[in-house]
């Protein structure tokens, strides 16, 4: 019995190519997929220690990274949506991230990232220049929904989305 075991994982190691060969196809079975909407690239993930790994090493290839952390203990959130706007308001992109990272590789222009977990609203102006850099975001949201905070929260917040519901993409489109 063992015999037969031994040669038939010799026989999937030869089909794949060798010891990389299976290397190979665990690090694919692991990694998130890239996906497209309207033309932006993007990719969603991060739940385990294999798909960070492969994550942290497809990053260079997107110019926005979002990480979603609890903002009480700085644990990782995922099921965050994200709603991108282009500069004339309209949406862009869609998302419902599927770990804490979010990669994005969009063109250089101006947009805003309306992010929201559970009751939590948040408001993100993103500026997209020409050339490597990157940017990288560190979304902190309350994994504990206390709508009284929330509601204050959003009044006193710094990124005006309380005070101005245009920059979330209402008003004209």
């Amino acid at each position: 019995m063992r015999a037969i075991a031994v040669t038939s994982c010799l026989f999937c190691l030869s089909l794949l190519g060798g010891e990389g060969g299976v290397l190979a196809a665990q690090e694919t079975a692991s990694a998130p997929q890239v996906r497209q909407q309207n033309g932006i690239a993007y990719m969603s993930g991060g739940v385990g220690v294999d798909e960070v790994a492969s994550m942290r090493r497809m990053a260079e290839q997107f110019n926005v990274r979002m990480r979603f952390v609890d903002s009480a203990d700085g644990s990782y959130l995922s099921d965050v949506s994200v709603t991108l706007f282009n500069a004339r308001r309209e949406i862009i992109l869609a998302v419902l991230s599927e770990g804490p990272f979010l990669y994005l590789k969009l063109a250089p222009a101006n947009y805003r990232a309306v992010i929201r977990y559970g009751k939590t609203l948040d408001c993100r102006s993103i500026q997209v220049k020409p050339g490597p850099r990157s940017i990288n975001m560190l979304v902190r949201l309350p994994a504990q929904q206390d709508e009284e905070k929330l509601i204050a929260g959003a009044r006193d917040r710094a990124s005006g989305c309380a005070r101005e519901p245009a920059c979330c993409g209402g008003g004209r489109r």
